[in-house]
């Protein structure tokens, strides 16, 4: 998980260079229009889009922990389980099969 924090300020500082302000002022205005800090804000996206591929493909775990972006499937694990609050294997087994799959 340290390395995917890692590699979200990466994002963020890049991000703030390219709109000529600090990370944290991007922050701030990230936040106040949002709602939430963009670390929050992109958690939750990746683990919507990972829900969606889980539940309506028949991609694998670790396919869907690369597609949102994280390089372990172990990490990916831990916080799909951390926000969604089950397992990935479990949100995909609970979840209706997709058109054709069934």
């Amino acid at each position: 998980i340290a390395a995917e924090k890692a590699r979200l300020q990466k994002s963020l500082d890049k991000l703030a260079k390219e709109a000529g302000m600090s990370r944290s002022a991007l922050a701030d205005r990230f936040a106040a229009y949002t709602g939430e800090p963009p670390s929050r804000y992109l958690t939750r996206w990746r683990m919507q889009l990972a829900s969606s591929l889980l539940s309506n493909s028949s991609v694998s775990i670790a396919e869907a922990a690369e597609t949102v972006g994280y390089s372990s499937e172990a990490a990916f694990k831990r916080a799909f389980k951390k926000h969604v609050g089950e397992t990935p294997g479990r949100a995909r087994r609970a979840s209706p099969p997709a058109i054709g799959q069934a």
